[in-house]
Protein backbone atom coordinates (compact mmCIF):
# COMPACT_ATOMS: atom_id res chain seq x y z
CA UNK A 1 0.00 0.00 0.00
CA UNK A 2 0.92 3.85 -0.66
CA UNK A 3 0.92 6.27 1.21
CA UNK A 4 0.29 10.08 0.28
CA UNK A 5 3.72 12.19 0.42
CA UNK A 6 3.55 14.57 3.34
CA UNK A 7 3.01 18.18 2.44
CA UNK A 8 4.26 21.51 3.57
CA UNK A 9 3.01 24.72 5.56
CA UNK A 10 3.75 26.47 1.94
CA UNK A 11 1.26 23.93 0.54
CA UNK A 12 -1.75 24.74 2.69
CA UNK A 13 -4.11 27.80 1.92
CA UNK A 14 -2.65 30.91 3.41
CA UNK A 15 -5.40 31.67 4.88
CA UNK A 16 -6.51 28.42 6.68
CA UNK A 17 -2.80 28.70 8.00
CA UNK A 18 -3.35 31.96 9.69
CA UNK A 19 -6.72 31.03 10.84
CA UNK A 20 -4.47 28.06 12.95
CA UNK A 21 -2.66 30.59 13.98
CA UNK A 22 -4.96 33.26 15.50
CA UNK A 23 -6.48 29.89 17.35
CA UNK A 24 -3.72 30.33 19.79
CA UNK A 25 -3.70 32.81 22.66
CA UNK A 26 -0.17 34.37 21.30
CA UNK A 27 0.50 36.02 25.11
CA UNK A 28 0.55 32.12 26.06
CA UNK A 29 1.13 29.90 23.12
CA UNK A 30 3.65 31.18 20.72
CA UNK A 31 3.36 29.75 17.22
CA UNK A 32 6.67 31.13 15.25
CA UNK A 33 7.28 30.90 11.80
CA UNK A 34 11.13 32.07 10.57
CA UNK A 35 10.21 35.74 10.72
CA UNK A 36 9.55 35.62 14.48
CA UNK A 37 11.65 36.20 17.20
CA UNK A 38 12.59 33.07 19.25
CA UNK A 39 12.53 30.88 15.39
CA UNK A 40 16.27 29.96 15.34
CA UNK A 41 16.36 29.02 19.09
CA UNK A 42 13.27 26.56 18.40
CA UNK A 43 14.67 25.03 15.73
CA UNK A 44 18.32 24.11 17.45
CA UNK A 45 18.98 20.41 18.47
CA UNK A 46 21.32 18.80 19.85
CA UNK A 47 23.33 17.64 16.36
CA UNK A 48 23.67 20.10 13.65
CA UNK A 49 23.27 18.09 11.17
CA UNK A 50 19.40 17.05 12.81
CA UNK A 51 18.52 21.01 12.15
CA UNK A 52 15.35 21.89 9.65
CA UNK A 53 13.77 24.64 8.78
CA UNK A 54 10.04 24.35 10.32
CA UNK A 55 7.26 25.88 8.18
CA UNK A 56 5.54 26.43 11.30
CA UNK A 57 6.89 25.90 14.99
CA UNK A 58 4.10 25.70 17.61
CA UNK A 59 5.53 25.92 21.95
CA UNK A 60 2.65 23.92 23.36
CA UNK A 61 1.79 25.41 26.82
CA UNK A 62 -1.22 22.96 27.75
CA UNK A 63 -3.11 19.90 26.08
CA UNK A 64 -5.31 21.58 24.05
CA UNK A 65 -2.42 22.71 22.10
CA UNK A 66 -1.51 19.63 21.44
CA UNK A 67 -4.60 18.13 20.32
CA UNK A 68 -5.13 21.41 18.05
CA UNK A 69 -2.20 20.85 16.28
CA UNK A 70 -2.07 17.00 15.72
CA UNK A 71 -5.78 18.07 14.54
CA UNK A 72 -4.38 20.56 12.22
CA UNK A 73 -1.29 18.90 10.59
CA UNK A 74 -3.74 15.65 10.33
CA UNK A 75 -6.30 17.46 8.43
CA UNK A 76 -3.89 18.75 6.25
CA UNK A 77 -1.26 15.82 5.85
CA UNK A 78 1.46 17.84 6.78
CA UNK A 79 4.82 16.65 8.18
CA UNK A 80 4.78 16.43 11.50
CA UNK A 81 7.52 15.99 14.19
CA UNK A 82 7.38 16.38 17.64
CA UNK A 83 10.40 17.94 19.98
CA UNK A 84 11.23 17.77 23.68
CA UNK A 85 15.11 17.42 24.10
CA UNK A 86 15.90 17.47 20.35
CA UNK A 87 18.46 14.47 20.60
CA UNK A 88 17.23 13.06 17.80
CA UNK A 89 20.48 12.58 15.06
CA UNK A 90 18.38 11.95 12.25
CA UNK A 91 16.36 14.68 12.28
CA UNK A 92 13.18 12.67 13.75
CA UNK A 93 12.41 16.23 16.07
CA UNK A 94 12.36 18.42 13.14
CA UNK A 95 10.56 18.90 10.07
CA UNK A 96 12.05 20.57 6.89
CA UNK A 97 8.79 23.02 5.98
CA UNK A 98 6.40 20.88 7.81
CA UNK A 99 5.24 21.79 11.56
CA UNK A 100 6.85 21.12 14.82
CA UNK A 101 4.99 20.80 17.88
CA UNK A 102 7.85 21.84 20.75
CA UNK A 103 7.11 20.92 23.96
CA UNK A 104 9.25 22.19 25.83
CA UNK A 105 7.74 24.36 28.08
CA UNK A 106 5.40 21.19 29.42
CA UNK A 107 7.94 20.52 31.64
CA UNK A 108 6.18 19.92 35.39
CA UNK A 109 7.10 17.31 37.48
CA UNK A 110 5.80 16.35 40.33
CA UNK A 111 5.88 13.18 43.01
CA UNK A 112 3.68 11.06 44.98
CA UNK A 113 5.74 10.26 47.94
CA UNK A 114 3.42 7.72 48.65
CA UNK A 115 2.72 5.75 46.05
CA UNK A 116 6.17 6.50 44.59
CA UNK A 117 5.09 7.75 41.57
CA UNK A 118 6.38 10.85 39.06
CA UNK A 119 4.16 12.43 36.84
CA UNK A 120 6.00 14.25 34.23
CA UNK A 121 4.68 16.26 31.32
CA UNK A 122 6.27 14.65 27.95
CA UNK A 123 8.53 18.11 27.51
CA UNK A 124 11.03 17.34 30.89
CA UNK A 125 14.16 16.61 30.77
CA UNK A 126 15.32 14.05 32.47
CA UNK A 127 17.65 16.38 34.90
CA UNK A 128 14.49 17.63 35.64
CA UNK A 129 12.92 14.13 36.56
CA UNK A 130 16.21 13.73 38.27
CA UNK A 131 15.83 16.70 40.51
CA UNK A 132 12.33 16.41 41.55
CA UNK A 133 12.77 13.20 42.78
CA UNK A 134 15.76 13.52 44.44
CA UNK A 135 14.06 15.82 46.63
CA UNK A 136 12.58 13.10 48.38
CA UNK A 137 15.38 10.34 47.92
CA UNK A 138 13.84 8.45 44.91
CA UNK A 139 14.89 8.20 41.33
CA UNK A 140 13.89 6.47 38.44
CA UNK A 141 15.50 4.89 35.53
CA UNK A 142 16.37 7.82 32.55
CA UNK A 143 19.35 8.10 30.10
CA UNK A 144 22.71 9.40 30.84
CA UNK A 145 22.69 13.04 30.32
CA UNK A 146 20.66 14.95 31.96
CA UNK A 147 19.25 17.13 28.95
CA UNK A 148 17.82 14.48 27.25
CA UNK A 149 13.64 14.94 26.84
CA UNK A 150 11.88 11.87 28.70
CA UNK A 151 9.80 11.58 25.37
CA UNK A 152 11.73 9.79 22.60
CA UNK A 153 14.30 8.05 24.83
CA UNK A 154 11.36 6.34 27.17
CA UNK A 155 8.71 5.52 24.14
CA UNK A 156 12.36 4.02 22.57
CA UNK A 157 13.25 1.47 25.22
CA UNK A 158 16.00 3.97 28.18
CA UNK A 159 19.19 2.46 28.92
CA UNK A 160 20.32 4.46 32.21
CA UNK A 161 22.52 3.60 34.98
CA UNK A 162 20.01 2.24 36.86
CA UNK A 163 19.07 -0.73 34.31
CA UNK A 164 20.60 -3.56 35.73
CA UNK A 165 19.02 -3.00 38.98
CA UNK A 166 15.22 -1.84 37.61
CA UNK A 167 14.89 -2.49 34.17
CA UNK A 168 14.88 -0.29 30.93
CA UNK A 169 13.07 2.88 31.38
CA UNK A 170 9.88 1.18 29.82
CA UNK A 171 9.75 -1.29 32.19
CA UNK A 172 8.84 1.90 34.75
CA UNK A 173 6.19 3.40 32.89
CA UNK A 174 3.07 2.96 35.08
CA UNK A 175 0.99 4.92 32.38
CA UNK A 176 0.77 7.84 30.08
CA UNK A 177 -1.93 10.12 28.77
CA UNK A 178 -1.08 10.41 24.57
CA UNK A 179 -2.81 12.33 21.75
CA UNK A 180 -3.22 10.17 18.97
CA UNK A 181 -3.37 10.81 15.45
CA UNK A 182 -7.10 11.00 15.41
CA UNK A 183 -6.67 13.75 18.22
CA UNK A 184 -8.41 12.06 21.32
CA UNK A 185 -6.51 11.95 24.49
CA UNK A 186 -6.26 8.75 25.78
CA UNK A 187 -5.36 7.47 29.01
CA UNK A 188 -3.00 4.61 28.91
CA UNK A 189 -2.26 2.05 32.40
CA UNK A 190 -2.30 -1.97 32.83
CA UNK A 191 -5.95 -1.63 32.69
CA UNK A 192 -6.80 1.02 30.20
CA UNK A 193 -6.38 1.18 26.45
CA UNK A 194 -3.99 -1.54 27.13
CA UNK A 195 -3.06 -2.48 23.75
CA UNK A 196 -1.75 0.98 23.52
CA UNK A 197 -0.04 0.90 26.50
CA UNK A 198 1.67 -2.20 25.70
CA UNK A 199 2.87 -0.23 21.93
CA UNK A 200 4.18 2.39 23.66
CA UNK A 201 6.73 0.94 25.73
CA UNK A 202 9.33 0.32 22.91
CA UNK A 203 7.03 1.77 19.50
CA UNK A 204 9.43 5.09 19.37
CA UNK A 205 7.13 7.70 17.78
CA UNK A 206 4.58 5.69 16.24
CA UNK A 207 1.64 5.97 18.36
CA UNK A 208 0.94 9.53 19.66
CA UNK A 209 2.57 12.42 21.26
CA UNK A 210 2.62 12.28 24.97
CA UNK A 211 1.43 14.78 27.26
CA UNK A 212 2.24 12.92 30.60
CA UNK A 213 4.22 9.95 31.50
CA UNK A 214 3.64 8.46 35.02
CA UNK A 215 7.14 6.86 35.97
CA UNK A 216 7.61 4.23 39.07
CA UNK A 217 10.26 5.58 41.49
CA UNK A 218 12.71 3.80 43.06
CA UNK A 219 14.28 5.19 46.86
CA UNK A 220 17.56 6.47 45.73
CA UNK A 221 21.06 7.57 48.13
CA UNK A 222 24.33 9.22 47.11
CA UNK A 223 26.40 7.09 44.68
CA UNK A 224 30.01 7.16 44.00
CA UNK A 225 30.87 7.32 39.82
CA UNK A 226 33.59 8.96 37.66
CA UNK A 227 36.06 7.73 35.31
CA UNK A 228 38.96 5.76 35.21
CA UNK A 229 41.25 5.65 31.63
CA UNK A 230 44.44 3.98 30.50
CA UNK A 231 46.55 4.19 28.09
CA UNK A 232 45.55 2.31 24.53
CA UNK A 233 48.64 -0.25 25.01
CA UNK A 234 46.33 -1.57 27.89
CA UNK A 235 43.16 -2.88 25.65
CA UNK A 236 43.69 -6.29 25.76
CA UNK A 237 44.75 -6.12 30.30
CA UNK A 238 41.46 -3.81 30.05
CA UNK A 239 38.77 -6.00 28.32
CA UNK A 240 39.80 -9.17 30.28
CA UNK A 241 39.31 -7.02 33.33
CA UNK A 242 35.77 -6.37 32.27
CA UNK A 243 35.37 -9.87 31.80
CA UNK A 244 36.64 -11.14 35.03
CA UNK A 245 34.20 -8.36 36.79
CA UNK A 246 31.78 -9.69 34.69
CA UNK A 247 31.74 -13.34 36.47
CA UNK A 248 30.87 -11.65 40.07
CA UNK A 249 29.37 -8.13 39.13
CA UNK A 250 25.87 -7.29 41.22
CA UNK A 251 22.97 -5.34 40.18
CA UNK A 252 24.35 -1.95 41.94
CA UNK A 253 27.36 -1.32 39.58
CA UNK A 254 27.45 -0.90 36.23
CA UNK A 255 30.79 -0.48 34.16
CA UNK A 256 31.03 1.44 30.48
CA UNK A 257 33.98 0.00 28.55
CA UNK A 258 34.87 3.19 25.60
CA UNK A 259 37.05 3.49 22.99
CA UNK A 260 37.95 7.34 22.64
CA UNK A 261 40.55 9.84 22.36
CA UNK A 262 41.49 11.41 25.70
CA UNK A 263 41.87 15.27 25.53
CA UNK A 264 43.46 17.53 25.18
CA UNK A 265 46.65 15.55 23.33
CA UNK A 266 43.94 13.68 21.49
CA UNK A 267 45.50 9.85 21.93
CA UNK A 268 43.12 6.76 22.23
CA UNK A 269 42.85 5.67 24.76
CA UNK A 270 40.50 3.14 27.06
CA UNK A 271 38.13 5.02 29.27
CA UNK A 272 36.06 3.15 32.37
CA UNK A 273 32.85 4.86 33.63
CA UNK A 274 32.56 3.36 36.87
CA UNK A 275 29.06 3.24 38.57
CA UNK A 276 28.34 2.18 42.27
CA UNK A 277 24.83 2.30 43.51
CA UNK A 278 26.34 2.70 47.21
CA UNK A 279 27.79 6.32 49.10
CA UNK A 280 30.85 4.36 50.12
CA UNK A 281 34.64 4.99 48.20
CA UNK A 282 35.75 2.17 49.86
CA UNK A 283 32.81 0.05 48.48
CA UNK A 284 33.35 1.53 45.37
CA UNK A 285 37.37 0.69 45.06
CA UNK A 286 36.48 -2.95 46.39
CA UNK A 287 33.89 -3.85 43.63
CA UNK A 288 36.31 -2.03 40.91
CA UNK A 289 39.64 -3.57 42.02
CA UNK A 290 39.69 -5.21 38.76
CA UNK A 291 39.82 -2.71 36.96
CA UNK A 292 42.36 -0.73 39.06
CA UNK A 293 44.26 -3.99 38.65
CA UNK A 294 44.93 -2.79 35.23
CA UNK A 295 47.83 -0.32 35.55
CA UNK A 296 48.41 3.27 36.65
CA UNK A 297 45.55 5.10 35.03
CA UNK A 298 46.46 8.03 32.92
CA UNK A 299 43.27 10.14 34.12
CA UNK A 300 40.91 9.48 37.17
CA UNK A 301 37.71 11.38 38.36
CA UNK A 302 36.17 9.65 40.74
CA UNK A 303 33.76 10.99 43.46
CA UNK A 304 30.60 10.60 45.52
CA UNK A 305 27.93 12.52 44.45
CA UNK A 306 24.15 13.21 44.85
CA UNK A 307 22.45 10.79 42.06
CA UNK A 308 20.94 13.97 39.33
CA UNK A 309 24.90 14.67 39.08
CA UNK A 310 25.38 11.58 37.23
CA UNK A 311 23.36 12.05 34.89
CA UNK A 312 26.26 15.36 34.35
CA UNK A 313 29.17 13.54 34.30
CA UNK A 314 29.45 13.40 30.10
CA UNK A 315 28.12 17.08 30.29
CA UNK A 316 31.34 17.88 28.22
CA UNK A 317 31.19 15.40 25.82
CA UNK A 318 27.90 15.55 25.12
CA UNK A 319 27.13 18.81 24.41
CA UNK A 320 25.43 20.64 21.76
CA UNK A 321 26.38 21.49 18.40
CA UNK A 322 28.41 19.69 15.48
CA UNK A 323 27.60 16.97 13.28
CA UNK A 324 26.45 13.69 15.13
CA UNK A 325 25.03 10.71 14.65
CA UNK A 326 24.80 7.39 16.76
CA UNK A 327 24.58 3.88 15.74
CA UNK A 328 24.05 0.46 18.06
CA UNK A 329 24.66 -3.31 18.23
CA UNK A 330 23.76 -5.66 20.34
CA UNK A 331 26.23 -8.59 21.29
CA UNK A 332 25.67 -11.90 23.50
CA UNK A 333 29.10 -11.58 24.70
CA UNK A 334 32.49 -9.63 24.59
CA UNK A 335 34.72 -11.06 21.70
CA UNK A 336 38.58 -10.02 22.49
CA UNK A 337 38.93 -9.93 18.76
CA UNK A 338 36.14 -8.00 18.35
CA UNK A 339 37.21 -5.28 20.24
CA UNK A 340 40.60 -4.98 19.06
CA UNK A 341 38.86 -5.03 15.22
CA UNK A 342 37.00 -2.38 16.75
CA UNK A 343 39.83 -0.41 18.20
CA UNK A 344 41.94 -0.18 15.14
CA UNK A 345 39.40 0.72 12.79
CA UNK A 346 38.60 3.90 15.00
CA UNK A 347 42.31 4.45 15.47
CA UNK A 348 42.98 4.87 11.75
CA UNK A 349 39.53 6.59 10.89
CA UNK A 350 39.95 9.39 13.58
CA UNK A 351 43.72 9.47 12.18
CA UNK A 352 42.52 10.07 8.67
CA UNK A 353 39.78 12.24 9.95
CA UNK A 354 41.09 14.44 13.05
CA UNK A 355 37.64 16.17 13.08
CA UNK A 356 36.10 13.65 14.11
CA UNK A 357 38.15 13.13 17.29
CA UNK A 358 35.34 13.16 19.29
CA UNK A 359 33.87 9.94 18.41
CA UNK A 360 34.02 7.02 20.70
CA UNK A 361 32.57 3.43 20.91
CA UNK A 362 31.00 2.50 24.12
CA UNK A 363 30.27 -1.01 25.09
CA UNK A 364 27.60 -0.93 28.35
CA UNK A 365 28.44 -3.76 30.49
CA UNK A 366 24.62 -3.61 31.39
CA UNK A 367 23.18 -6.97 33.86
CA UNK A 368 20.30 -7.48 31.65
CA UNK A 369 18.58 -10.03 33.75
CA UNK A 370 16.30 -7.58 34.81
CA UNK A 371 15.50 -6.92 31.31
CA UNK A 372 15.12 -10.66 30.20
CA UNK A 373 13.35 -11.37 33.39
CA UNK A 374 10.03 -9.47 31.49
CA UNK A 375 8.11 -11.71 29.12
CA UNK A 376 8.80 -10.78 25.46
CA UNK A 377 5.29 -9.94 24.61
CA UNK A 378 4.08 -7.46 27.96
CA UNK A 379 5.51 -4.50 26.22
CA UNK A 380 6.67 -3.68 22.68
CA UNK A 381 10.39 -3.66 23.21
CA UNK A 382 12.78 -5.71 22.11
CA UNK A 383 14.82 -8.29 22.61
CA UNK A 384 14.28 -9.61 25.60
CA UNK A 385 17.11 -11.44 26.87
CA UNK A 386 20.50 -10.95 28.08
CA UNK A 387 23.03 -8.82 25.93
CA UNK A 388 25.73 -6.15 26.27
CA UNK A 389 24.73 -2.83 24.42
CA UNK A 390 27.51 -1.10 21.98
CA UNK A 391 26.69 2.33 21.42
CA UNK A 392 28.81 4.42 18.08
CA UNK A 393 28.70 7.81 18.70
CA UNK A 394 29.86 10.08 15.90
CA UNK A 395 30.78 13.81 16.04
CA UNK A 396 32.01 15.16 13.25
CA UNK A 397 32.27 19.14 11.89
CA UNK A 398 31.23 19.60 8.38
CA UNK A 399 29.18 17.97 6.03
CA UNK A 400 31.30 16.85 3.50
CA UNK A 401 32.88 14.13 5.68
CA UNK A 402 29.12 12.89 6.21
CA UNK A 403 29.25 9.50 4.37
CA UNK A 404 32.83 8.69 5.23
CA UNK A 405 31.27 8.95 9.13
CA UNK A 406 28.03 7.07 8.52
CA UNK A 407 30.36 4.08 6.39
CA UNK A 408 33.01 3.90 9.06
CA UNK A 409 30.10 3.29 11.89
CA UNK A 410 28.14 0.82 9.77
CA UNK A 411 31.70 -0.80 9.66
CA UNK A 412 31.94 -1.03 13.42
CA UNK A 413 28.22 -2.23 13.61
CA UNK A 414 29.03 -5.07 11.33
CA UNK A 415 32.17 -6.05 13.57
CA UNK A 416 29.69 -6.35 16.50
CA UNK A 417 27.10 -7.61 15.11
CA UNK A 418 28.79 -11.10 14.47
CA UNK A 419 28.66 -11.31 17.96
CA UNK A 420 24.87 -11.57 18.10
CA UNK A 421 21.88 -11.59 16.53
CA UNK A 422 21.97 -8.17 14.74
CA UNK A 423 18.87 -6.42 17.68
CA UNK A 424 18.85 -2.74 17.45
CA UNK A 425 17.54 0.08 19.38
CA UNK A 426 14.70 1.90 17.99
CA UNK A 427 16.40 5.48 19.24
CA UNK A 428 19.25 4.08 17.28
CA UNK A 429 17.83 2.96 14.49
CA UNK A 430 19.57 4.90 11.12
CA UNK A 431 16.69 6.72 9.46
CA UNK A 432 19.01 9.03 7.40
CA UNK A 433 18.88 7.44 4.23
CA UNK A 434 16.40 5.88 1.76
CA UNK A 435 17.82 2.13 2.17
CA UNK A 436 16.94 2.15 6.22
CA UNK A 437 13.60 3.87 5.64
CA UNK A 438 10.59 1.38 5.34
CA UNK A 439 13.02 -1.60 5.71
CA UNK A 440 11.02 -4.84 7.05
CA UNK A 441 14.36 -6.44 7.75
CA UNK A 442 15.81 -3.39 9.95
CA UNK A 443 12.46 -3.32 11.54
CA UNK A 444 12.02 -6.84 12.17
CA UNK A 445 15.70 -6.24 13.65
CA UNK A 446 14.18 -3.65 15.98
CA UNK A 447 10.82 -5.38 17.24
CA UNK A 448 10.77 -9.14 16.95
CA UNK A 449 8.23 -11.16 16.77
CA UNK A 450 6.10 -7.84 18.19
CA UNK A 451 6.43 -6.28 15.16
CA UNK A 452 3.44 -8.08 13.45
CA UNK A 453 1.15 -6.94 16.60
CA UNK A 454 2.44 -3.35 16.12
CA UNK A 455 1.82 -3.10 12.47
CA UNK A 456 -1.97 -4.25 13.40
CA UNK A 457 -2.04 -1.14 15.89
CA UNK A 458 -1.01 1.15 13.78
CA UNK A 459 -3.13 0.19 11.40
CA UNK A 460 -6.24 0.68 14.19
CA UNK A 461 -4.71 4.08 15.30
CA UNK A 462 -3.22 5.36 12.69
CA UNK A 463 -3.80 4.23 9.47
CA UNK A 464 -2.96 6.73 7.01
CA UNK A 465 0.77 7.07 8.57
CA UNK A 466 0.32 10.47 10.29
CA UNK A 467 2.95 9.73 12.82
CA UNK A 468 6.32 9.13 10.23
CA UNK A 469 9.06 10.15 12.17
CA UNK A 470 11.78 7.58 13.25
CA UNK A 471 12.02 3.89 12.93
CA UNK A 472 7.99 4.21 11.04
CA UNK A 473 5.68 1.57 11.31
CA UNK A 474 3.87 0.70 8.05
CA UNK A 475 0.50 -1.33 8.46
Amino acid sequence: MSYPQKKLIKDIDPNEVQKFKESFDNNITKVLTEVDEGYEESITRWADNSIRKAGIVVQATCLDDIVKTVNFANKNNLDFAVCCGGHSTSGSSSSEGGIVLNMRKLNKVRVDTGKKLIYAQGGALFGEVDSEAWKYGLATVGGIVHHTGIGGLSLGGGFGYLTSKHGLTVDNIMGATIVTADGEVRELSANKNEDLFWAIRGCGMNFGVVYEFIFQAHEQKEIVAGFLAFPAEKLDSAVEASKAWLKNRGTDETITFVINRLPPENKPAITFILFSDDPSEQVFRKKFSLIYECGEPIFEKVERMPYPKLNMLLDESTDFGDRKAVLNAQVDYINISSVREAYESFVNFTNENPEAAQTHIEIDLIDSKKIASIPSDSTAFHPRKQFYHVVIVQRWKTKECDKIVYDWSKSIQSIFNKDGDKSLYVNFVDTTTDQAYNNEEILKNVWGKNYERLKELKRKYDPTVFFRKGAVIFP
